[in-house]
């Protein structure tokens, strides 16, 4: 393909995201509140999450949208190149003062972006080929040296030559049996074997991986990307069901810890992927372009949670984590459930044999300055917590499945920005 097809591929693909972004809610609802004039440009922000701890800056590179002089949003958008401070996902610049901004055209600026995008990205949407055979040391075994696995081995387990070799290690109670039976089998001392085939099993696992194929990039082919994108689909899907088990059932204490369950792993999880699709956009802001509804849609979905996630400021992802796991602590990680600290008011005499230390060596600093006699209980007793619980209001976790559905939204936007600029 040419570098003229390539452009025209990529530039169709820019257009349809901000025409999309065009007919957003967000858009709408920044729109209705701004006085728009003919001739004044629109510039949208490149970075909708609040940026929590990341390695990489924003971009000086933003879409910027034209107004002709009856007023109608044109299109193909502009690039503006900017080192002004944008945080509100739109931004409208007057007519009087657009000349202060750099701009380009579109194909120009994705031109230039082309070269530099490197081939590492592509690692995400290569196609993933079959694990490849792999081996590790077997130490002190006096019959085996060797554990390897060989994918294309018909049988589970083989002893030759000192080298034991499976053809399958999804599991290990699997091939610990196989191998036991082998063993069994050849009247073989199992012993030595049991002491390391724990850690040499995991070290295989480790060992084996599976190629990449930057070479071959197709949308529907086996990715990382792909898997991921899959993956969080089946977590979504079962917070889903597991909402619709809680509203049918309220007072039914395991559906809503089964809720709570699956809430909190996805906002855990997911912290990793959106940081990385931020930081991409950073370093590579043609993907952001080819993002860009997706990611206003999830921001916007992130404001529409009924909770002070957002207030005037980005959505965190920090903060979203945090108000989902107080909402499932106190039914995972309390035992004792209790709603309030107690209090005890002690007796005169129950600090029996009280000591006060002063001056101690620098070295014990640590050591309790005051001691008395059940001092050890004292310690016990305070080593019981409790953990408090933060209830989400009414209708949360309706709209966090919005949130989950938006983050399905912006996994396959970046897989198909990735697959749409690949040569």
């Amino acid at each position: 393909m040419d570098d003229t097809e390539r452009v025209n591929r990529i530039e169709k693909a820019v257009v349809d995201e901000c025409e999309l972004l065009l007919a957003s809610d967000a858009f709408d609802t920044w729109k209705g509140a701004e006085s728009i004039r003919p001739n004044d440009l629109v510039v949208v922000n490149n970075s909708f999450l609040f940026r929590e701890g990341r390695s990489t800056v924003k971009n000086v590179n933003y879409l910027g949208i034209q107004i002709d002089e009856t007023g109608e949003f044109t299109l193909p958008p502009i690039i503006v190149t900017t080192r002004s401070r944008i945080n509100s996902q739109f931004k409208r610049i007057s007519q009087k003062t657009v000349s202060q901004y750099s701009t380009s055209d579109l194909r120009t600026a994705i031109s230039d972006q082309l070269p530099g995008l490197g081939t590492i990205l592509f690692s995400l949407v290569g196609r993933i080929g079959d694990p490849e055979a792999a081996e590790v040391d077997l130490p002190g075994v006096p019959w085996a040296q060797v554990l390897r696995y060989s994918p294309n081995q018909t049988h589970t387990v083989e002893l030759l030559d000192g080298v034991l070799s499976f053809g399958d290690i999804s599991s290990l109670d699997v091939a610990w049996t196989a191998a036991q039976a082998k063993s069994t089998d050849l009247d073989l001392d199992i012993e030595a074997l049991s002491d390391v085939f724990e850690s040499a099993f995991h070290a295989l696992e480790e060992a084996v991986t599976c190629p990449v194929d930057l070479k071959d990039i197709m949308e529907d082919a086996p990715s990382i990307l792909g898997n991921v994108f899959l993956r969080i689909h089946e977590q979504v899907d079962a917070f889903s069901g597991a909402l619709a088990m809680h509203q049918e059932k309220p007072d039914d204490g395991e559906a809503y810890n089964e809720l709570l369950r699956l809430a909190y792993n996805f906002a855990d999880g997911v912290r990793g992927f959106l940081n990385l699709m931020v930081g991409i956009c950073d370093l590579k802001p043609l993907i952001f372009w080819l993002t860009v509804f997706e990611q206003v849609e999830l921001a916007h979905r992130f404001a529409k949670l009924p909770f002070s996630l957002v207030g005037k400021g980005k959505p965190s992802l920090e903060r979203y984590r945090s108000v989902v796991a107080d909402a499932r602590n106190q039914a995972f990680h309390d035992l004792f459930a209790f709603d309030h600290p107690f209090k005890i008011n002690l007796e005169s005499d129950a600090l029996r044999s009280p000591q006060l230390r002063l001056f101690r060596g620098y070295g014990r600093r640590s050591d309790p300055a005051l001691t008395f006699e059940d001092r050890d209980l004292v310690e016990l007793l305070q080593s019981l917590t409790r953990t408090s619980e933060r209830p989400v209001p009414l209708g949360f976790w309706d709209c966090n499945l919005d949130v989950m559905n938006a983050v399905i939204g912006a996994i396959g936007a970046l897989r198909r920005a990735l697959v749409v600029v690949a040569a």
